[in-house]
């Protein structure tokens, strides 16, 4: 996992409703409202849901296994399947010559591909992506480790879902606003080249 393995691509995030997150109880019960459905041996194309940061595989989450001191450690899971459109022509084909069935319509031949991409989905091995964050309690920070912008969309949208919170997106040049201060800025700004490159 990135915070644990030390993989890391940050996006910043403010919660300015961070009490709501010290409920323990609560915030665990509203994970549990959305936790992730696996959908091994099943004709659906893609699930999402929280999951246990250190044991993916549970089908539960537990207040011990996301809250660490002033900190909260989320993860999202993503399974996607997919069936080529070449793979299901091919059985298509098969299965009318096989069966010797004489197309009427198109009607009749959406729905036999249709029944086709279901039983293939079925046998289609998922492909899981994990989606880690951990809130800082005392900073009133998200710290979201994935720069892709659909994994990051989704792990937002089910954020809000569960909580009735959404995090606001902390632009890199005003969190260093924030961090150094006005006078922080000032001092930077009065640097010179010579005196950054100065051995």
């Amino acid at each position: 996992m990135g915070f644990f393995s030390g993989n890391l691509s940050l996006k910043r995030f403010f919660i300015e409703e961070i009490e709501y997150f010290k409920d323990k109880e609560r915030v665990v019960a509203n994970l549990n409202n959305y936790l992730f459905k696996d959908i091994e041996n099943q004709a659906k194309e893609e699930s999402i849901g929280w999951v246990s940061p250190l044991k993916v595989y549970k089908s539960q989450i537990d207040v011990e296994e996301i809250y660490y001191g002033n900190y909260i450690l989320l993860a999202l899971r993503y399974d996607t399947k997919k069936v080529s459109k070449v793979l299901i022509d091919c059985k298509l084909n098969e299965t009318i010559e096989r069966e010797g069935l004489s197309i009427q319509n198109n009607k009749q031949l959406k729905q036999l591909k249709d029944d086709i991409k279901q039983e293939l989905l079925k046998k289609t091995l998922p492909s899981p992506k994990i989606v880690e964050a951990v809130i800082d309690l005392n900073k009133k920070t998200l710290l979201l480790n994935s720069t892709s912008k659909k994994l990051g969309g989704l792990f937002l949208s089910l954020f809000e879902k569960s909580f009735s919170i959404m995090p606001v997106y902390v632009d890199p040049t005003v969190f260093s606003y924030i961090s150094v201060g006005k006078q922080g800025v000032e001092k930077l700004s009065s640097l010179t080249e010579t005196v950054i490159y100065d051995e």
